[in-house]
């Protein structure tokens, strides 16, 4: 999912017995890959990284394509727009847009 959404190279490892292990290269692509806490209103509180993207509508859509599900649409703040997606193996992650 993620090679197919930015390029991403993912190497295959296996660091233990039943253990796989996804190792992600974004060096090549100047990827910009930040991430925070947030907390859901049941408390539970998840990780969630965030990689910029140069058009936040089409990143979107091409995630929902590839099987993602939308959990926040696109909301804009005065220093830069992002959105929130479910990945096809259910993990959260944001994809943010820097506003001019």
């Amino acid at each position: 999912f993620y090679s197919r959404l930015f390029g991403w190279s993912i190497a295959r490892r296996i660091v233990g017995p039943g253990f796989p292990y996804g190792q992600i290269d974004t060096i090549a692509k100047s990827a910009s890959v930040t991430g925070g806490i947030r907390h859901e209103p049941e408390g539970k509180a998840e990780l969630v990284f965030y990689v910029e993207v140069d058009d936040l509508p089409a990143a979107l859509a091409q995630a929902q394509e590839l099987g993602a599900t939308v959990r926040n649409p696109i909301i804009n703040t005065p220093d830069l727009t992002f959105a929130m997606i479910t990945d096809p193996e259910v993990n959260p992650m944001g994809m943010i847009q820097k506003n001019p």
